[in-house]
């Protein structure tokens, strides 16, 4: 198989064309091809992984997040605005009074945040933490209650054993010969700071769960992640990897899909581009891999979405769902950063270690997850503005494991070059803010405990008297909350009779034939963890559905 540049012959037809090689394209690609479901081609917008991979390349290193080089340098807006209303209502953005100036200063502010999404082979997995979390079985109980009965956590427990090799925790609840390796640390080599952690998190009640995975809700225990010493194992390592020398797959990098083709409502191709040059590529299948943010915006260039938005893009309609790149969701979450005393943290050892999910004490539902971002190296940290010249510094995380808000994506023209306008929506539900308060003040009891703050010098921004002036977090948390990375949720699976759905269960685009949707932007409601390793359970679980 060979990747590059090199086009297809104009004739010719592919049995499946999967459109963007992430998470769940990666292994799409690798099932399908395997199972001789005839001529895969899988197109990536960006560039493939060396291979051999050097160990010192920054996509092996697990120990940081990689948000330069390899991806989507898309700006997100964190709350939401009035361009998608002025749009369909043939608004320009300018009208208006001085109210609708203000507005637009005011979103000015928070539409620069960066929004960096995996742009290369291996999507997302190539560039995020390797965190290993599964969704709870309360996630996927909600995913049934919209009208998905074959999601429920007894039908995807046994996706989530096959794509996993588990090493620690062998038995019923966990699969040992799948491609992903999991791991985690053990106890008696976590780092004193991460210890420490634990050791205050069972001091107020959070009992040890070694195994965050087993469907349990609150505990304290090693995070699993996919990594073997150090290295990453992205979704191309552990799925593609192995597939790259069928006959019948082949990538196709540089290559960015702006649309889908159609002969009335059924899905015939794709158009792509590169260096402004387009190409039309025929295919009896489509599946749209390009994740919550890629996938909706291509299906409203396609013509496939909310019949308001695609008139006033002057794009003619296939189907009218109102849903495409309704109801995107990210966790939000809030970050107290610390100095740690001299000695006490080294570059390049591990940054995560050990999470909590207990209750934040906003009521008694298990809604946060907290945990230290350790041996972090300050310029890593996306946004961190180094006043204060610490080369090394300590986070405590608090991350909202299920929230209520709800943002968009989508198209304010209909240019192939178009950039995705991104409202994240965070913080728009006042309990979301509510709750970040309550486990902000639940993380700084721990960060003021005697085992963690005799390691730390100085704490950024927060101090013990705004932290009891619930004025003050309401504030700081609405100020510096950021989201996850987690983009999901913005083309949702659904029975037909739901008019916010955008595919069935089995990720089929409703009224339409031979298009599918196979990524996260299906997500119903967010799981309570990091989406990595849900979206790899359900590309697992849509190819073996998947019939020609």
């Amino acid at each position: 198989m060979t990747a590059g540049r090199d086009p297809a012959a104009p004739a010719r037809e592919w049995e499946y064309v999967i459109v963007g090689a992430g998470s769940a394209g990666a292994l799409t690609a690798a099932r399908l091809a395997a199972r001789g479901s005839g001529d895969v081609l899988l197109i990536e917008a960006g560039e493939d992984q060396p291979r051999p991979r050097d160990r010192t390349h920054p996509l092996a290193d697990a120990g940081r997040l990689v948000l330069t080089g390899h991806n989507w340098d898309y700006r997100a807006n964190l709350r939401t605005g009035s361009r998608l209303e002025e749009l369909v209502q043939g608004r320009s953005r300018a009208a208006g009074s001085e109210e609708a100036a203000g507005r637009a200063a005011a979103r000015a502010l928070r539409e620069r945040f960066p929004y960096q999404l995996g742009k290369v082979v291996g999507g997302g997995s190539a560039v995020n933490g390797a965190i290993a979390l599964r969704g709870l079985p309360r996630d996927f109980a909600a995913w049934e209650a919209a009208g998905n009965p074959d999601w429920s956590w007894e039908r995807v427990l046994p996706y989530y054993k096959d794509i996993e090799n588990d090493a620690d925790h062998p038995g019923r609840l966990h699969g040992d010969s799948g491609p992903l390796p999991i791991r985690r640390t053990p106890r008696d080599q976590v780092h004193p700071l991460d210890t420490a952690f634990w050791e205050e998190c069972n001091r107020q009640g959070v009992t040890d769960l070694p195994d965050l995975n087993d469907g349990s809700e609150a505990g304290v225990g090693p995070i699993p992640g996919n990594t073997v010493d150090g290295e990453r194992v992205d979704a191309a390592t552990a799925f593609l990897s192995g597939a790259r020398g069928l006959p019948n797959l082949r990538l196709r990098t540089g290559l960015r899909v702006t649309r889908v083709l159609f002969e009335k409502n059924r899905a015939v191709g794709v158009e792509a581009e590169t260096d402004g040059t387009f190409t039309t590529i025929r295919a009896r299948h489509v599946v749209l891999s390009a994740g919550a943010v890629g996938t909706p915006v291509i299906l409203q260039r396609s013509g496939v979405g909310d019949a308001g938005l695609l008139g006033a893009l002057g794009v003619t309609p296939v189907v009218d769902l109102p849903g495409v790149g309704r109801d995107l969701v990210d966790h939000p979450s809030v970050v107290i950063w610390s100095r740690p005393a001299d000695g006490v943290c080294t570059p390049g050892l591990p940054w995560r270690q050990v999470a909590a999910r207990t209750t934040s004490g906003f009521d008694d539902d298990v809604d946060i997850q907290m945990g230290l971002l350790n041996n972090v190296e300050s310029h890593t940290i996306p946004g961190f503005v180094d006043r204060l010249g610490w080369p090394l510094v300590v986070g405590i995380s608090v991350m909202l494991m299920r929230p209520r808000s709800r943002g968009r994506v989508f198209l304010d023209s209909a240019d192939p070059f178009a950039e995705p306008v991104i409202e994240l929506g965070i913080g728009t539900d006042p309990e979301d803010v509510e709750r970040l308060c309550h486990g902000v003040r639940r993380a700084w009891s721990i960060l003021r405990s005697r085992g963690l703050s005799s390691r730390l010098d100085r704490t950024q921004f927060w101090s013990d008297r705004m932290v009891a002036n619930e004025g003050v977090v309401r504030s700081g948390v609405r100020h510096i909350m950021n989201p996850g990375w987690h983009a999901a949720g913005s083309c949702r699976m659904g029975p037909g009779s739901d008019p916010w759905a955008v595919a069935d269960q089995e990720g089929r685009v409703h009224g339409t034939e031979n298009l599918r949707i196979a990524d996260a932007s299906l997500f119903p409601v967010i799981p309570s963890a990091p989406t990595n390793l849900t979206t790899l359970m359900l590309a697992e679980k849509l190819a073996r559905s998947t019939k020609e």
